[in-house]
């Protein structure tokens, strides 16, 4: 029978999001890994921006320790909608760097 302990372990790491607003539009501060069904709730947190809607969003990746293909899909979304990313780390701060290639917005709505 094949260890289950790695699963276990995977279903239970969390994923921390804190929320501030402030005059500078929303920020979302994530601590933990965006994957699975973390990806959900993320996308559950920030609404989508209504067409001319003024307020800004932000989504601050300093603390995300793994990111999985949904997590960069739905950063991608979020990013192409206008949401600005902070990221640190050499990872996080590459997948961030590629999304600012890709997308439509200028590299400086993304901060290192």
């Amino acid at each position: 029978m094949p260890d289950r302990t790695g699963d276990a372990k995977r279903s239970t790491t969390m994923l921390k999001i804190t929320v501030s607003k402030t005059n500078q539009g929303t920020t979302f501060v994530l601590s933990g890994r965006l994957a699975g069904l973390w990806v959900d709730e993320l996308r559950t947190c920030c609404p989508k921006r209504e067409v001319g809607e003024a307020a800004v969003c932000h989504v601050d990746l300093r603390e995300v320790t793994f990111i999985d293909d949904a997590g960069t899909t739905l950063l991608s979304q979020m990013y192409r909608e206008g949401v600005t990313l902070q990221a640190s780390g050499c990872l996080t701060r590459a997948l961030v760097r590629n999304l600012s290639s890709i997308g439509s917005q200028n590299p400086e709505d993304v901060t290192q």
